[in-house]
């Protein structure tokens, strides 16, 4: 499937928990994602809870959407959000998607 840049996709909600019991799941969702859009927009405003394997999810997320010329933006994110990516040294990351304009 040829990319679009008139395909508008909307965000994705993510789960109010993301952590090791949902990872797998969210990793899915979001690779397919990545197959409409090379741009990821992600919703973070209901979530609350956040563990390692949420993030690490979120940056193999990252990785595959830049190999296809694109990029995570995230909206909305809530304080647990930015708080792990805080924890694990990564706020630079966190400012650089959710700065980003698509």
């Amino acid at each position: 499937m040829m990319f679009s840049p008139r395909l508008r996709v909307e965000p994705l909600l993510l789960p109010a928990s993301l952590d090791l019991a949902n990872a797998e799941d969210w990793k899915d969702r979001l690779l397919a994602a990545l197959t409409l859009n090379p741009v990821l927009k992600l919703d973070g405003s209901e979530t609350t809870h956040v563990t390692t394997p949420g993030i690490q999810v979120l940056l193999a997320a990252h990785q595959s959407a830049k190999a296809k010329g694109g990029k995570v933006v995230l909206m909305n994110s809530s304080p647990a959000v930015e708080a792990a990516f805080g924890d694990l040294g990564l706020a630079p990351t966190f400012e650089e998607w959710r700065s980003a304009h698509v």
